[in-house]
């Protein structure tokens, strides 16, 4: 039973293992710049663009891949801003419909036992 437990969890855990031995190859460098080229001017693209240019200067394809890792990071925040500003905005919520007080509810807005904030549309007391 062990076994069968330890073969599952390594056949779960070995997938993203082996997506992160993949290194990104500096030959990706100038499709990235394509891409934070394309992005508009925010923090984040002023950030993925600091680590592309040290991905550039990168001495090791170790080196160029953690800076290419960097700059996917804050590349795909910019364009996420991007997408969320553009998105179309929902129109504000309006107030909840309130009841006000009748004959038979004297604890809602406007009655003679109603004990709170003095609601819009709503006689006083």
């Amino acid at each position: 039973m062990r076994t069968v437990l330890l073969t599952l969890a390594l056949l779960l855990l070995l997938p993203p293992v082996a997506a992160r031995a993949k290194l990104l190859p500096c030959s990706e460098i100038p499709a990235a710049q394509r891409f934070v080229n394309g992005l508009k001017p925010s923090p984040d693209t002023r950030e993925a663009q600091l680590h592309l240019d040290r991905a550039k200067k990168a001495t090791s394809d170790a080196a160029c891949d953690k800076e290419l890792r960097e700059v996917d990071k804050y590349a795909r925040r910019a364009d996420a801003a991007e997408k969320r500003a553009a998105a179309p905005k929902l129109a504000p919520a309006t107030a909840p419909h309130v009841q006000c007080a009748d004959l038979l509810h004297q604890d809602r807005p406007g009655g003679t036992d109603y004990r709170g904030p003095p609601v819009p549309g709503c006689p006083k007391p």
